[in-house]
């Protein structure tokens, strides 16, 4: 081979390189709702109660959330291919600022106050993804995965594991490495009551719900 041959064959190779090793992978932004589900609290106090109140005593409490906007972060990275299908190891990061909750109490028969409030959360769930015809215009997907969860409620938070599981479409656009993404996941985590000696809370899990969509950026 000649000198001069050479560096063609060199910057050929390059340009047919990249594509095949560019795609490996993704980084991906994301903006949605977040929607979580209720939780009840029963609190049951030793006092004596009045016969028009029988079961003043119990205390129960119901934390309603809201729907809010939440914003995701995710990062993939295609570990092998085996036929139609990719997997995929990712690092999804979901933050939902603050949005309304309510509690609404009740003594027995009577119904007591309502407070609004604000809570948020933030999930850090490392997970294994399935994509499915990764080459083709429109690619399914499905993800499972756990990590931590950071819940804000008030002027208190706490820290619980979290499971995630979800999926969703990817679409790729005829701007080179640029494609976009629908997708839900559901986090499944301790809630912001939790049980004590006096408290009991059901369900003691509460699920939050990332419905959103965004741009995914493939190298």
């Amino acid at each position: 081979m000649s000198k001069k041959k050479l560096p063609v064959l060199i910057l050929s190779l390059c340009c047919f390189s990249i594509p095949i090793f560019a795609q490996n992978n993704e980084l991906s932004l994301s903006i949605g709702g977040v929607f979580a589900t209720d939780q009840n609290a029963t609190t049951v106090v030793a006092v004596p109660c009045p016969l028009i109140n029988p079961g003043c005593n119990i205390l129960t409490s119901r934390l309603s959330s809201n729907p809010g906007v939440a914003f995701m972060g995710n990062f993939a990275r295609r570990i092998t291919a085996f036929g139609p299908a990719s997997l995929f190891v990712e690092a999804p990061v979901v933050g939902g600022p603050g949005h309304d909750t309510t509690i609404s109490f009740r003594s027995g028969t009577l119904l007591g106050d309502i407070v609004t409030g604000s809570s948020s959360s933030l999930f850090f769930t490392p997970s294994a993804k399935v994509k499915f015809l990764d080459s083709s215009r429109i690619s399914p997907f499905a993800t499972l995965g756990g990590g931590l969860a950071h819940l804000g409620f008030a002027s208190g938070t706490r820290n619980s594991g979290a499971v995630q599981f979800g999926g969703g479409l990817d679409f790729k656009s005829r701007i080179p490495h640029l494609g976009f993404r629908a997708e839900a996941r559901d986090f499944f985590s301790g809630g912001n009551f939790q049980s004590s000696s006096l408290t009991s809370v059901s369900p003691s899990h509460q699920h939050v719900v990332f419905a959103g969509g965004g741009a995914v950026f493939r190298f």
